[in-house]
């Protein structure tokens, strides 16, 4: 059997493929560049703003881990190993209070942010932090499950190269 294309009807137009591939390629590139160069989509506009916006992510964060600010606290000092002989330098209750509800005049010190996190369980304060830029936060498991999506992206234009190689060695 010929492997040469013939046309069912004479009004048919052939494709041609290469130039689509081509636009494709081009578009994506366009999209690529867009993506790299990114600006922030929700700018904050002074250091009350960004203030009041630390503050309520951790407030949601605390909400949805379900633990009282009390046991914030004492996870918080824990995570840093901070012990009861070492008042001076342990957070109190009163502290979180006033980081929590006059962020403006007691902003939060930024690496409280990584025992909250840990605490918690949340990446919401992250997540507030860089979602001005268009960024987003991935957990561990996210990243991992892109990683395999490229991964199987990966194995399937190599099928596809595979093919296509084959077929143009039976052909010469």
């Amino acid at each position: 059997m010929s492997k040469t294309i013939s046309k069912i009807d004479g009004k048919q137009l052939a494709l041609d493929f290469s130039a689509k591939v081509e636009t494709l390629l081009g578009a994506k590139a366009e999209l690529m560049e867009a993506i790299e160069v990114g600006t922030a989509l929700y700018p904050v506009e002074n250091e009350a703003e960004a203030c009041i916006e630390i503050a309520a992510a951790i407030k949601r964060a605390l909400r949805d881990s379900g633990l009282s600010r009390e046991e914030l606290v004492d996870g918080i000092n824990r995570y840093f190993g901070r012990t009861e002989e070492d008042p001076g330098h342990r957070l109190t209750i009163h502290m979180l209070n006033h980081y929590l509800s006059k962020p403006t005049e007691y902003p939060v010190p930024a690496y409280y942010l990584f025992a909250i996190h840990r605490v918690t369980g949340s990446l919401e304060p992250a997540r507030t932090i860089v979602a001005p830029e268009g960024a987003r936060v991935a957990t561990g498991v996210e990243v991992r499950q892109m990683q395999l999506g490229k991964l199987e992206e990966t194995l399937v234009e190599m099928h596809r190269l595979k093919k296509e190689l084959r077929g143009k060695v039976n052909q010469g």
